[in-house]
């Protein structure tokens, strides 16, 4: 499979210092620190910044120890682990839902792209819903994520389906091996931690988009379930970050982002058809899409700076 990796080479660099990386039979070089990254199984490798990202200090502990965790945690391969959301451990109604996501975010990540000629990042790629259904769309298919478990469950379920065109990258989101890289990046159901976290990956995810890439992301909507969220229903939503719609345009810019569309999008409803269009006069989004560009290098480099240092 060495070989292969030939395919992605150009698009690495060290999580580090951002150098070049080379390949070998087992493992990345960076060009300039030394460092060497595994290769484990035919198409999988792990790329991670030598040490965690400094958490800032709003994250909640909840999340802080999970990060750690998962960071820590080294590399097996397992031929029975599960993802967090695979479709075999949660309800019909609720993979309906995730579902219909991912063909509402199909338009908006291959617009301006030729079939078969793109690259496409899927970073907290989770359980691989888009990953495995967007795969016969891209040449390629990155599927990066921290998660030992989500990473061993979807390259089974990849393998399972014959699906050969997707390498797998366990990689910290924070500090991901990409530099002015990708043509696509889809990051979904992550921007939730807090406006510190959510910042923060929105500026590396910006950092990895070639000048004329683009990416598609999500925001819970507060207004969704504003009960919920007062106190006056139980919570659904314990330690996690919903937005108005207005407050995206200020968290965007924070990340060095001005150039973006947004989308509501009711997640329990049909597309089509006269009720769900009646529907969604009344019923608030569940979610907002947002489908943004690269902004200049040097803006993006001072708001991923910002937000780190929150």
């Amino acid at each position: 499979m060495v070989d292969k990796f030939a395919a992605i080479t150009d698009l690495l660099c060290c999580p580090d210092d951002g150098a070049s990386l080379r390949h070998t039979a087992e493992a990345f070089r960076c060009a300039r620190c030394d460092r060497h990254f595994p290769i484990h199984e035919d198409n999988l490798v792990e790329i991670l910044p030598s040490r965690p990202f400094e958490l800032p200090a709003s994250v909640k502990s909840g999340y802080r120890e999970g990060y750690l965790r998962a960071f820590e945690q080294p590399y097996t391969l397992s031929e029975t682990s599960s993802a967090w959301g695979a479709e075999e451990t949660i309800t019909k109604s609720w993979a309906r839902k995730r579902h219909r996501q991912v063909a509402v975010v199909q338009p908006l990540i291959t617009q301006g792209t030729t079939p078969n000629g793109a690259i496409l990042c899927d970073i907290a790629a989770g359980a691989g819903y888009y990953t495995l259904a967007y795969a016969h769309l891209f040449q390629l298919v990155l599927h990066c994520d921290l998660s030992v478990d989500n990473l061993n469950y979807v390259w089974r379920k990849a393998r399972s389906r014959g699906i050969h065109n997707v390498f797998f990258l366990r990689i910290d989101y924070f500090a991901p091996p990409f530099r002015r890289s990708l043509d696509r990046v889809i990051c979904l159901d992550t921007l939730i931690r807090g406006e510190a976290h959510d910042s923060a990956l929105l500026a590396s995810i910006s950092l990895a988009l070639k000048p004329a890439g683009c990416a598609v992301v999500d925001f819970h909507n507060w207004w969704h379930n504003p009960l919920r969220r007062l106190g006056v229903l139980p919570e659904n939503f314990a330690e996690n970050r919903s937005y108005a719609a207005g407050e995206l345009p200020a968290l965007l810019a924070a990340a060095g982002i001005d150039d973006f569309d947004l989308q509501p999008f009711i997640q329990e409803l049909n597309a089509d058809g006269w009720s769900a269009s009646l529907l969604k006069r009344i019923i608030p989004p569940t979610r907002f899409l947002v489908r943004l560009r690269a902004p200049a290098i040097q803006h993006t480099s001072e708001a991923f700076e910002r937000a780190a240092s929150v």
